[in-house]
């Protein structure tokens, strides 16, 4: 059961970030402008861009296309799909190592992840782009559901190549005397370890500003950095290759992870409630 006014709805469904529609998508408009009365769309230069009215559309009728596309999916015995969004960190040492496990729990079901930051996990959940979002606690906002998974905590590390004639290093010595490596795209966590440095008293220079934790892990294998990484990112390093330092003042990088979704994703998709439950056993951690 497929109508135009489907298929114009479709329109509102583009894949954009930005809600861009292209050339293609121009047969579309006057129906679903002329249908709701109100324009959908402004032209900015060659591209068309959803107004305000064409957004909330698009936000009420995602849903709506996915369980569609569910339903699909049933009748031609398809696996139904959901899209996973986290940072990469997490995606790396999380959400890939434990999906095979749920892939066995749920077999109707597959799943595509999209590596995202915080406010944009938040924004796609409601727009209806994103399923479900591993995101920090305290970044929930209204109108969302969420359930803990676990508490995100942090150590210092140093590759025993550079500190192969010493003692365990301290913490102040990871900021003072070896080249440190530092994911610098997330405000929040720069802040919080320049105050560590700080409380250490010593100055804070870090000798590689990289975009990610898993580019931080690169150059920690190298050799050549220390760094400060997520613990679950520990057990990618080879046993004995490094020192890992525990220090007090770590604990104020701590972050508690949850699991977050639209109710609306619960009413409309297929599977969505039981996908729930099963990420909830199998992506706890502690």
């Amino acid at each position: 059961m497929k109508t135009s006014f489907d298929s114009d709805l479709r329109l509102c469904d583009t894949p954009s970030p930005r809600n861009r529609v292209t050339h293609a998508d121009l047969q579309f408009v006057p129906p679903l402008s002329e249908f709701f009365g109100c324009e959908v769309t402004h032209r900015r230069g060659k591209v068309l861009k959803l107004t305000p009215e064409g957004a909330s559309l698009a936000e009420l009728v995602r849903p709506l296309l996915r369980g569609l596309e569910d339903f699909h999916s049933e009748c031609r015995n398809e696996r139904t799909v959901f899209n996973i969004a986290a940072g990469d960190s997490l995606i790396h040492w999380l959400v890939i190592p434990r999906l095979g496990g749920l892939l066995k729990t749920l077999p109707d079901v597959r799943f595509s992840i999209s590596s995202l930051r915080t406010n944009e996990i938040v924004r796609q959940i409601f727009d209806g782009r994103v399923d479900f979002g591993l995101i920090r606690k305290n970044a929930v906002t209204p109108g969302l559901k969420s359930i803990p998974l676990g508490t995100l905590s942090y150590v210092a590390v140093v590759p025993t190549q550079l500190a192969s004639r010493k003692p365990v290093p301290k913490l102040s010595e990871v900021f003072k005397e070896y080249p440190l490596a530092m994911q610098n795209t997330d405000g929040q966590f720069a802040k919080q370890l320049r105050d560590i440095a700080i409380s250490e008293d010593v100055s804070f220079r870090p000798g590689l500003g990289c975009e990610s934790f898993p580019q931080t892990l690169a150059a920690v294998r190298s050799g050549r950095f220390a760094a400060i990484i997520p613990e679950l990112a520990v057990k990618e390093l080879p046993a004995g290759t490094v020192h890992k330092i525990i220090g007090e003042p770590l604990r104020h990088l701590k972050r508690e992870v949850v699991l977050v979704w639209s109710p609306r994703v619960i009413k409309v998709r297929i599977h969505a409630a039981k996908v729930v439950a099963a990420m909830q056993a199998a992506l706890r951690f502690s």
